[in-house]
């Protein structure tokens, strides 16, 4: 709506000028000679709004369109700002570690409520111990043709953690079995090739539900599952071999047959195990590696009626009956789990074997599986 003060023109007619004042319907306008004429309003058009005259006098501004959008609205879009582009991250250098030369991988699982392992979820995470990137594919067994199903592929950097996979109490079953492929890699500097990695692993799914099985880890702030895929550049292939079927096998064969026995079950490189036994009573060089996990859960179903006393006969009756039942079988390697706890266990542990099994040679098993909760014996 046209003000007295703005400058107009008009509509059906030659001219315009300044509208002095306005009567009702009509304006009053006066052009450059001083000449005023009514018109009515709705035959003028507004060129430049009352107080945006020019400063020049005699200068002639017909139309003025910044000061002219300064008072209305506009629906025109405004044009985007320029993004200003942001330089390219630089890869901060790898910090190597001593021992990271030689691959070691594990996979992890992490629950979100340890408290709560009956209904928890679990985070399968992967755990690059290493100098190197690893360039990997993530299978699990499928029920299908007796093949394998890609869960995850990725990159996952030196001595970093990648998470996989999100697992509910229903997809377990699915992860009995899972595998790694996988290609290590240096960027931007000289090193050793290492030939592709590929591991398949068998997970004991009964652990996620027994809390002594989660345990403290050097690369976790809480207590996690692990199972390791690479140590020290090599496949863990002793966790093929389950233990407890083995130990089950052998308990009715006699002492004198124990090795003929074995020696039907596993294949074994020729050669002595030790340099002071003779081919007939050992022929063996490698034996699978047996694990004993102590842990009373693990030992008994219930506990109704048991002192604390009577649960550690029970544990030290263990580590008895295994290093009996082995006591023949030079080389023989078997991992105790006792736990870090206050040490009670680990102590009686070490004296039963030190009294009764004194040629077996005692030391801490490996730190990486077992963190400090484990001994392991050689059988001599």
């Amino acid at each position: 709506m046209a003000k007295t003060g703005d400058r107009v023109r008009f509509l059906n007619a030659t001219g315009g000028g300044v509208i002095t004042r306005i009567d009702g319907k009509t304006a009053y306008v006066e052009d450059e000679d001083g000449f005023e004429s009514p018109i009515l309003l709705k035959d003028v058009v507004v060129v430049l709004p009352a107080g945006h005259e020019t400063a020049v006098k005699g200068s002639k501004i017909l139309f003025d369109q910044k000061a002219f959008d300064a008072g209305r609205k506009t629906d025109e879009p405004k044009k985007p700002e320029p993004v200003a582009e942001e330089p390219p991250i630089k890869e901060e250098p790898i910090e190597e570690t001593k021992h990271g030369d030689v691959p070691n991988i594990v996979l992890a699982f992490e629950p979100d409520n340890v408290k709560r392992l009956s209904t928890t979820r679990f985070t399968g995470v992967l755990v690059n111990d290493s100098n190197y990137y690893l360039d990997f594919t993530f299978l699990k067994r499928s029920t299908e043709d007796r093949g394998w199903e890609l869960v995850f592929t990725g990159t996952v950097n030196p001595n970093e953690l990648m998470d996989l996979v999100v697992l509910t109490h229903e997809d377990l079953p699915d992860y009995g079995r899972v595998a790694l492929q996988a290609i290590v890699y240096k960027k931007d500097k000289v090193f050793s090739m290492i030939p592709p990695l590929s591991v398949t692993r068998k997970i004991d799914l009964t652990k996620f539900h027994k809390l002594h099985c989660f345990r403290e880890s050097k690369y976790f702030d809480d207590q996690v599952l692990e199972f390791p895929l690479v140590s020290a550049g090599e496949s863990v292939t002793q966790l093929e071999v389950d233990a407890d079927k083995l130990e089950a096998g052998l308990k009715s064969v006699p002492d004198k047959d124990l090795a003929k026995e074995l020696s039907k079950k596993y294949k074994t490189e020729s050669g002595l195990a030790h340099k002071n036994v003779s081919a007939q009573t050992s022929p063996f060089k490698k034996l699978p590696l047996i694990e004993i996990d102590l842990h009373i859960g693990e030992l008994t179903d219930t506990l109704t009626g048991m002192e604390p006393k009577d649960m550690l006969e029970m544990q030290l009756g263990e580590v008895r009956k295994t290093m009996n039942a082995h006591s023949k079988r030079i080389g023989q390697k078997i991992v105790f789990i006792h736990g870090k706890g206050e040490g009670v266990l680990r102590k009686a542990v070490l004296d039963l074997l030190k009294k009764e099994f004194p040629k077996a040679e005692l030391q801490d098993a490996s730190f990486r599986e077992y963190g400090f909760g484990a001994t392991l014996v050689t059988v001599h």
